[in-house]
């Protein structure tokens, strides 16, 4: 199941306001599923900037489905005093099983993507940018597989075990006064060095050097806590 199928169908479950449609629906085959259904035309949907082509399953349809169109459309005032709508599936981070489409903030991607348990089918988007549309470049999990879209990197957590061990080793390094922005880059400034003691330094260092650049070290970064969070945990 295509996530913005997941998207759609857990807003009409949770009684959400949906999107005016633009026209009447036409059966054809939609581009991002390749799947026969009904649609709209795919202009009403992607812009013509639109280039990532790659990504779509049948990339010569001119057409997409409705359920796609009420899941980029989707929004809701934040402001009565505004005009422009916020639209979750582009502006926010989220989880969706198909039964509940909910937003998250960074705790709150921390909790899901690091829950034992999860659905039997889902798909997840974490961002900080807040431009893209997530739910184009995620993919549906089943069974066992975790995959999160960070940005726009897959992250595979698949092996839950090796996802614990690198989150462990992540938290006592920040614990360490080893910051976040030094956790993603390895540069250790001097005084830091001073600080925490080389050799502690070399001993992260020895065992990051080959992770750093991955999607799922990257991640697992940003699902670190926040200085308040550590502040907090400290009783301060």
């Amino acid at each position: 199941m295509h996530p913005t199928t997941l998207i759609a169908q857990a807003l009409r479950k949770q009684g959400k306001h949906l999107p005016d449609l633009p026209c009447s629906p036409v059966k054809a085959i939609c581009a991002l599923t390749g799947l026969e259904c009904e649609c709209f035309p795919r202009k009403d949907v992607l812009p013509h900037s639109f280039t990532n082509a790659d990504i779509l399953r049948a990339p010569a349809s001119q057409y997409v489905s409705i359920d796609a169109y009420v899941a980029f459309n989707y929004g809701y005032r934040v402001d009565p005093a505004k005009k422009s709508d916020r639209k979750p599936e582009r502006m926010s981070s989220w989880f969706c099983d198909g039964e509940q489409f909910i937003e998250l903030n960074r705790q709150g991607v921390r909790e899901r993507a690091m829950k034992e348990n999860m659905p039997s089918t889902w798909a997840a988007y974490a961002t900080t940018s807040y431009k893209k549309h997530g739910s184009l470049f995620t993919k549906t999990n089943t069974g066992k597989q975790r995959i999160w879209l960070f940005e726009m990197r897959l992250v595979d957590m698949t092996d839950m075990e090796k996802t614990q061990e690198w989150w462990k080793i992540l938290n006592a390094a920040l614990r360490d006064n080893i910051g976040r922005s030094i956790l993603e880059s390895l540069e250790c400034p001097p005084f830091l060095l001073k600080k925490i003691g080389i050799k502690k330094w070399m001993e992260f260092e020895r065992w990051a050097h080959d992770k750093y650049l991955s999607s799922l070290y990257s991640f697992l970064c940003y699902l670190l806590p926040s200085q308040e969070e550590l502040k907090a945990e400290n009783g301060l």
